[in-house]
């Protein structure tokens, strides 16, 4: 994917993400700020801040993941395998208390299933049940990432939906 491809497809899945009536409803959103190739979240992040969105990104610790907000204008630097993430003070936020986090992925298919990069960070802070589907989980990243199936461990969370540059997929509780 070239970096024109990019950029456009950040802006149209940050278009699709709006338009979802959840996304407009949301209070607390928890992202990811993009790494290599990933899908990039950037025009999502102005979106939500626009919005009043208070927004929180990953922030990796002793081999936990935490979630600390982030503001316009935090200062950022390269974190546990380079990935970006906020310097200085930390604001967690409990991911219990979130409306939707977006997760980043190498695959998912058409069951809701995703292929992390293989770390796990995400499957073990999310290991708790979620009662009443809250928070909502979002994998965000390119179409063309879709594969017939995934690999399911029993360990691994399960996708509420997966928005790409190409629209939006859901799937029902099951």
């Amino acid at each position: 994917v070239s970096p024109r491809e990019r950029r456009v497809a950040a802006v149209l899945a940050a278009a699709h993400f709006a338009a979802l009536p959840v996304s407009r409803r949301a209070r607390r959103v928890a992202l990811y700020l993009e790494y290599a190739s990933e899908l990039g979240t950037r025009p999502l992040l102005d979106w939500l801040w626009t919005h009043g969105v208070e927004t929180y990104v990953p922030r990796l610790r002793a081999g936990a993941m935490h979630f600390v907000r982030m503001l316009p204008g935090t200062p950022l630097r390269a974190g546990a395998f380079g990935i970006p993430e906020p310097s200085g003070r930390l604001v967690r936020g409990s991911l219990r208390r979130m409306d939707i986090i977006l997760l980043p992925l190498t695959g998912f298919d058409a069951r809701g299933h995703r292929l992390g990069t293989g770390g796990g960070y995400y499957d073990r802070a999310l290991a708790a049940p979620r009662p009443a589907r809250k928070p909502l989980l979002i994998g965000y990243a390119y179409a063309l990432q879709q594969v017939q199936a995934v690999p399911v461990e029993a360990w691994d969370v399960r996708l509420d939906a997966v928005v790409t540059e190409q629209g939006v997929m859901q799937w029902p509780i099951g």
